[in-house]
């Protein structure tokens, strides 16, 4: 799994990836982007893809005073475009989707229902086929 996950709105993702195997669920939605080229989706757990973020940044749980809300980005929850907008240039590379609210990233990491939580991501078709789920955490005091 490949997290690419931002924090308080910084425009610069940051890339954790988990160093191990996650189980992943093939969606059966995709997404058309021309003749040849189409996007495919799969659910893994939030509490794999949490873990790969605190592993690759550690910093992240260091004071007991903060904690984020968190939010990951569904490819599957598009709101199709206006007609004005209707043929964006194909640029594949920024995240497309909304924005789910999953609660504070603390709840998630502490809760044993977290493992029967999943989130959804692209399918990323490289020599080594990878999930990649998208982030956004929003930090707050506690």
């Amino acid at each position: 799994v490949r997290v690419l996950y931002t924090v308080n709105n910084n425009p610069q993702y940051i890339l954790a990836k988990s160093s191990s195997q996650v189980p992943a669920a093939i969606c059966n939605e995709t997404t058309t982007l021309s003749a040849t080229k189409y996007l495919a989706f799969a659910r893994a757990p939030l509490k794999a893809c949490l873990s790969a973020v605190c592993d690759s940044s550690p910093e992240l749980l260091q004071d007991p005073a903060r904690d984020f809300s968190l939010y990951v980005l569904d490819p599957l929850e598009a709101q199709p475009l206006p007609t004005s907008l209707s043929h964006p240039p194909d640029n594949t590379s920024s995240p497309r989707g909304v924005a789910v609210a999953l609660g504070l990233m603390s709840w998630a990491l502490e809760s044993n229902d977290s493992m029967n939580v999943f989130v959804t991501g692209t399918i990323i078709p490289n020599a080594s086929p990878a999930l990649e789920i998208v982030f956004a955490l929003r930090e707050v005091r506690v």
